[in-house]
């Protein structure tokens, strides 16, 4: 787990427009390649005073779209976000129909973590679950009966891989079956 202060990244406390979101990108996304492959970066927004919505769409989403798309194999969480800087992220990833995940940056670690965006319920069930156990596989929930629903392994299978699609959770291959692992 790496962390990113954007205060450090951006040199500014005030991050407005899609302008200056397409001037920042680059240095976002050269900050994060330089963690290792793989890795759940924290991009600590502690110190903005303000980001807008388009700002957000022209970085952070942009991160997004770059690791759902395979093109950057990064997990990303969110932490510190003044309620103005929460609000704009809410409305862009409502309006696009994206999630990331929102944390609370505590003495080195992520706590306290939650779903910021739309996620349908049985993906949600199934990320509490993942995270509750910190590490499953589709048969270890299926045999488990979690969330209270009767759910068949192949049900598992798919909520499982949509959530690690949405770089939700974390895939490992062990043996014949693969493990999804919360991030934080």
């Amino acid at each position: 787990m790496t962390r990113i202060s954007v205060c450090a990244v951006t040199g500014r406390e005030i991050l407005a427009g899609k302008s200056d979101g397409m001037r920042d990108f680059p240095k976002f996304l050269d900050t994060v390649e330089q963690t290792p492959s793989g890795d759940t970066v924290v991009l600590d927004w502690d110190g903005i005073e303000i980001a807008t919505a388009s700002y957000f769409g022209a970085t952070l989403v942009a991160l997004l779209r770059m690791a759902m798309a395979g093109e950057l194999d990064r997990y990303f969480i969110v932490t510190n976000l003044n309620k103005t800087c929460l609000d704009e992220l809410k409305l862009v990833l409502e309006f696009q129909g994206l999630v990331v995940l929102m944390g609370d940056w505590k003495g080195g670690h992520v706590r306290n973590v939650r779903i910021l965006g739309t996620l349908e319920s049985p993906y949600v069930t199934t990320l509490e679950a993942v995270q509750k156990l910190v590490c499953a596989s589709a048969t270890e929930l299926h045999q488990g009966k979690h969330g209270g629903a009767v759910i068949g392994k192949t049900g598992w299978i798919n909520r499982l891989s949509n959530l690690h699609r949405l770089r939700l959770i974390r895939k490992e291959r062990v043996g014949r079956e693969y493990k999804f692992h919360a991030l934080s």
